[in-house]
């Protein structure tokens, strides 16, 4: 009877560790000229429990936005080290991954009480040779995008993989 209790106690305690704690809708608006996309605007919105947690830590002032200082230092101390992780955005080109640099970022608190991350990836590919992987495989975070997410005049489609402790998503041109 033990051998069952303990079983069962630590097959529940892996149940709840293996599951994403931030949950990020994406949306992206895909800038184009004819064939190529010349670059991608990013927003990121954090989920409920997340938003609230960070504006907490982010919003110093307590006047309920992220003004010019907050917005630099969440930039250098929370966006700029994701880096590292190529900003969970995966550009892949004739099959070969290239790297992101993104710019503009800016930070807000929307009208819902939801933090935004919002910035733009110039890209100048053509729509054919480009998919874009959208995942984070170690924090646990649960990237969403739907097909009604994304802003575009040119074909594409959204596929996904749902895993225990993340999501990933991938948005292809054709």
């Amino acid at each position: 009877m033990r051998y069952k209790v303990v079983l069962l106690v630590f097959t529940f305690i892996n149940i709840l560790y293996a599951h994403p704690h931030t949950f990020i809708d994406l949306y992206p608006k895909v800038i184009h000229k004819n064939n190529t996309i010349t670059s991608l605007h990013m927003t990121w919105k954090f989920d409920e429990m997340t938003s609230q947690m960070l504006v907490m830590e982010f919003d110093q002032n307590g006047n309920g936005k992220i003004d010019k200082e907050e917005n630099k230092y969440i930039k250098e101390n929370y966006f700029d080290p994701l880096k590292d992780y190529g900003f969970y955005t995966y550009v892949t080109v004739n099959k070969k991954r290239i790297s992101i640099k993104p710019a503009n970022f800016i930070v807000a608190i929307n009208k819902e009480g939801f933090v935004t991350y919002e910035f733009d990836i110039e890209l100048n590919i053509d729509k054919k040779s480009i998919f874009i992987d959208f995942y984070d495989e170690d924090n646990f975070t649960a990237f969403m995008l739907k097909k009604e997410f994304v802003s575009s005049n040119i074909p594409y489609i959204v596929r996904g993989i749902d895993q225990d402790f993340y999501y990933a998503r991938r948005l292809e041109f054709r």
